[in-house]
């Protein structure tokens, strides 16, 4: 029985259609475990191997990973090898041992053919985390479930040698006498919203509570598009998301990252290590520490390190010479260290940015490099600076932020929490405003205040419509919120003015 692959799997190479052995390098590049296997054990790569193929995770996923397993029953070994950064290999256990649970939660899915359906939801649950799917495709349905052999981790001689020793030396099974028929692959049903494609400003007060807001607004405004490597996604330009106080994520908001908190330090570990880990092409850490000769966030540190103000804490990772021509490329381009009041608050840019996973997760690493900036700061022999330096606020500018549609069903219950949250009207950082009416003049009167109480300038007038206009022409309402709450307030105002009533502004929204 030949090897069929029906679904798009870019990140995947055929060896021999009639093997019946499936490396898998979760996602650690195919092509860096190729060239391992062709400087020492080219035998593996040819047609007369029992690789049947060599695939990563990043070219499809779980989803398109089970269903060619269903597809080619003949494939009874899965090798892993290489590094899982999301937890992956422990979920593609569970599953082959039949460890799911439908959830009696139902998504809409669309074919194909166009048509759609509401399928209830499948459920993987892993020791860190959970894999929601749909449930056409269940463990049950598997004519052959495949053995994995775990040889996760560094790429190294051994891992090589013991792979040689699974492909020389397990015999075949008979094949099954039938090839069951493609389950297909639907996509989760999404509806956009008409909004700003090329500017989206939000933020929250931790990096969990703003990671919901991203989602949110990707899952409503996105656009889909088809990039050049054949990947769907939603995508905004430019938005950029102020989280006001990073801080250290709970182990429940751990969990919702879909990465164990081991994971998560490993990333950390790696984003402030200046060593260029074994099969990787880059790090963020090798860029700004050793790349460009030098370890310029040492360098960031002592800049901040002096009493005068500076801007000059800037480190650009981007490599023109190599990254424009180059298919591994970092998608964080350049950190900005900016210190403010005692504070420093960190601005980074990303180029492109997956908002479903790495989002939260990136913000979790940068929140540990300005921590340690900080700390390089306060110890720094060039010192000038009188107080401690503390980390202040993150703000991440993605220019292009995207989401798979596939990931929605897994999103779909932090929007739900998010939905059910009580409403709050948030600070708005422009300020607040005070409202009377002068009886005299028939007028409505707005006091503008900063954020700290200090009064700015007023505004009068006799009709909401008039004082709406006059607060947008002035900017001073930020947030849709505070100007939605605004409006209600004028709008009492006038009847209580026109009405001979008595008006005293209501702040029960502000609690």
């Amino acid at each position: 029985m030949e090897l069929i692959l029906e679904l798009p799997a870019k990140n995947c190479e055929i060896i021999n259609k009639n093997g019946t052995i499936v490396l898998c390098t979760l996602w650690t590049p195919v092509d860096y475990v190729q060239r391992r296997l062709q400087e020492s054990r080219p035998d593996l790569l040819t047609t007369a191997s029992e690789l049947a193929l060599i695939g990563g995770l990043y070219g499809g996923g779980l989803n398109v990973m089970l269903r060619h397993l269903h597809r080619n029953p003949q494939l009874e070994t899965i090798v892993l090898v290489g590094k899982d950064f999301s937890g992956t290999s422990e979920h593609l256990k569970l599953f082959l041992a039949g460890r799911i649970s439908l959830t009696g939660e139902r998504q809409t899915y669309v074919f194909a053919d166009g048509h759609a359906e509401d399928l209830e939801k499948m459920l993987i649950e892993g020791t860190d985390s959970a894999y929601v799917s749909d449930s056409l495709l269940l463990p049950e349905m598997l004519l052959t479930r495949p053995e994995i052999i775990d040889l996760s981790g560094p790429v190294t001689e051994e891992t090589l040698t013991r792979l040689e020793e699974v492909c020389r030396h397990r015999a075949p099974k008979k094949p099954p006498m039938r090839r069951p028929e493609l389950v297909e692959l639907p996509q989760p049903q999404v509806t956009t919203f008409p909004s700003d494609r090329f500017s989206h400003a939000l933020g929250g007060p931790t990096i969990a509570l703003a990671w919901k807001e991203l989602l949110a607004t990707l899952a409503r405004f996105g656009r889909k598009v088809r990039f050049r490597n054949g990947k769907e996604r939603l995508e905004l330009f430019n938005v950029k998301t102020v989280v006001d106080a990073p801080g250290d994520l709970s182990d429940d908001e751990i969990k919702l990252l879909n990465v164990s908190p081991r994971q998560l330090q490993d990333y950390r570990r790696q984003l402030l290590s200046p060593d260029l880990e074994q099969g990787l092409s880059y790090t963020y850490g090798h860029r700004m520490r050793k790349h460009f000769g030098g370890d310029h966030l040492a360098w960031a540190a002592n800049d901040l390190a002096k009493a005068s103000d500076g801007r000059h804490a800037y480190i650009a990772l981007w490599d023109n010479q190599r990254d424009q021509t180059g298919h591994d490329a970092p998608c964080l381009v350049s950190v900005f260290f900016r210190k403010i009041d005692g504070q420093v608050h960190l601005s980074v840019v990303f180029r492109s940015h997956n908002g479903g996973r790495a989002w939260p997760v990136n913000c979790a690493g940068l929140f540990g490099l300005l921590e340690t900036v900080c700390r390089l700061a306060n110890e720094s022999p060039e010192r000038t600076e009188e107080d401690d330096l503390t980390p202040g606020k993150l703000i991440v500018n993605s220019l292009s932020l995207s989401l798979d549609p596939a990931d929605l069903p897994q999103i779909s219950p932090l929007l739900e929490e998010r939905l059910q949250r009580p409403y709050k009207l948030v600070p708005d950082p422009f300020g607040f405003f005070r409202i009377t009416v002068d009886r005299e003049s028939q007028s409505i009167v707005v006091h503008h205040h900063s954020p700290e109480g200090e009064l700015l300038e007023h505004f009068s007038g006799q009709t909401p419509s008039e004082l709406g206009r006059l607060l947008t022409k002035s900017k001073s309402v930020s947030d849709l919120s505070h100007a939605m709450y605004l409006g209600g307030q004028l709008e009492r105002a006038y009847r209580c003015l026109r009405g001979g009533l008595e008006y005293s502004q209501d702040n029960s929204s502000l609690d």
